[in-house]
């Protein structure tokens, strides 16, 4: 079947998915089949390669640092330097510098749902098994529960956010049909967004668990489907239910890279992320996603993180390089990440974002301290520690390697959040997202335009830019939508 081009539908501004079938209802591109409404949802419902999701979103939290150098020259630091100081008018700033395209974050994600919405509503009727219908229907709702929760996590405040309710915070408009018209969707709350989340992934979970059917790597599975419910129920505080699903995928995927024999037989067999990964459940998108290069050489990892590694912590030998001195004639920053640099070995690595089975371990973990921080429960601090020590030694140098013992709830805490950002960092937007449901800390991001000047820029606490504005020419197009708070002014350093 020919490639089935939504996108395009949206361009000709036809009415409705129903009316685009029947123009076309006597060519060769018309789905009919389950295989038909599959190929559509892979080809315009799954974030594939060149799908640029928010690549510029990497340089909104304090794992990223800037630098200068002599080589750094035009349009060096100045490109990104709109996000990276957190400006209210970052989009714009971007788009000045030529970056634009890369910013319709909004749009991307509502034409994926999209794409989503028309395979769900074809598969039922469509021609095939029962068992093709419902796995594809399985991967269908699990995309549309991310989707939304990506959004809902980038233009809408925190699902545990302290100074109101889910229920009274604007969220984002919930989009379940492939339906065109124009109907000016306004914003649910963010209680109704998350619903909508849960009610989806119960859907997937319940279809893709009946079959348990072992799929390509760049296709959502069952475990998959656990993973991401794992991850929503940790940011709705429903901690039961976190360790549920971790728990659920972990009976399916629990095997970790072992990073004490990284290296063998040899680097480029081992990526640290992408579908060679033995972590990976899923894999998606583009590797600019999370590098720094395509928008110059200025930006890297911060000394903020680096030094949260351990001197045994494998990742810090690993994941991180420390640029030697006869390299910054070409490179001028101090810290590289070599994390998504390793998908480059070959092409079959390049789906740079993933879910990975540490995640199960650090989100059941995280659960269990939070019911030992609320009930006491010593039993509740040793399954976190389980967790907690099974990740750290497969990173640790076995040599040298000591398990974690119990301790108070709040300093358990701080260290598996710690675990976490090691682990996790410059993928997706987990720092980010994080940063957001530990309340919204102030942090700082020191601006090196040149050798000679230091401008340090402050991200308050609860910062009005701790959730995105809505692009202007979605408000544009959709007068029914309010825009987020913004920062008042240009953000100045201090």
């Amino acid at each position: 079947m020919k490639k089935l081009l939504v996108i395009i539908i949206v361009a000709l501004g036809l009415t409705s998915c129903k009316k685009f079938l029947q123009e076309y209802s006597q060519t060769d591109i018309t789905p009919k089949s389950a295989r038909d409404f599959g190929s559509l949802l892979f080809t315009e419902g799954y974030p594939t390669l060149n799908v640029f999701l928010q690549p510029w979103a990497i340089y909104l939290d304090d794992d990223v640092q800037c630098y200068s150098g002599p080589v750094v020259q035009d349009p060096g630091p100045a490109v990104t330097a709109g996000v990276f100081q957190w400006q209210p008018d970052m989009y714009r700033r971007l788009a000045a510098q030529g970056y634009g395209y890369k910013t319709n974050t909004w749009g991307i994600y509502y034409r994926l749902l999209l794409g989503v919405n028309i395979a769900l509503e074809g598969l039922d009727k469509s021609i095939g098994t029962q068992e093709e219908k419902e796995l594809l229907k399985g991967e269908a709702y699990a995309l549309r529960a991310f989707y939304h929760f990506m959004l809902v996590n980038l233009y809408a405040k925190p699902y545990n956010d302290s100074t109101t309710t889910p229920d009274k915070s604007p969220g984002i408009p919930i989009r379940t049909s492939g339906d065109l018209s124009d109907v000016f969707l306004t914003r649910n709350t963010v209680k109704e967004v998350y619903d909508r989340i849960t009610l989806d992934l119960d859907s997937a979970v319940f279809l893709l668990d009946k079959y348990k059917k072992n799929v390509e790597l760049f296709r959502i599975s069952a475990p998959a489907t656990h993973l991401l419910a794992s991850r929503v129920y940790l940011y709705m505080e429903n901690w039961e239910k976190c360790i549920q699903h971790a728990d659920a995928a972990l009976a399916q995927r629990a095997q970790l890279m072992n990073f004490n024999t990284w290296g063998e037989p040899d680097t480029d067999s081992r990526p640290l992320v992408g579908i060679h990964n033995e972590e990976t459940l899923f894999a998606y998108g583009e590797p600019e996603e999370q590098i720094s290069m395509p928008y110059g050489n200025s930006y890297e990892v911060s000394y903020n993180l680096y030094h949260t590694f351990e001197d045994n912590d494998l990742r810090k030998q690993v994941a991180i390089n420390q640029v030697p001195p006869f390299m910054k004639q070409f490179l001028p920053v101090e810290l590289a990440q070599l994390k998504v640099y390793s998908t480059y070995k070959s092409m079959g690595n390049h789906l740079a974002n993933g879910w990975r089975v540490a995640e199960l371990y650090l989100n059941r973990a995280e659960a269990y301290i939070q019911l030992y921080k609320t009930k006491g429960d010593a039993g509740a601090a040793a399954e976190a520690l389980k967790s907690l020590n099974m990740l750290r030694s497969y990173r640790i140098d076995m040599a040298t390697f000591k398990a974690w013992d119990i301790k108070p709830a709040a300093e358990l805490l701080r260290m598996c959040r710690e675990e976490r950002r090691r682990e996790l960092f410059r993928e997706e937007l987990h720092r980010w997202f994080d940063l957001r449901r530990y309340g919204m800390p102030a942090i700082e991001h020191i601006y090196t335009p040149n050798e000679t000047t230091v401008q340090v820029f402050r991200l308050e606490a609860r910062d009005p830019m701790y959730v995105m504005p809505i692009p202007d020419d979605v408000l544009n197009r959709n007068p029914a939508l309010t825009q987020n708070p913004l920062y008042s002014g240009a953000r100045m350093p201090k």
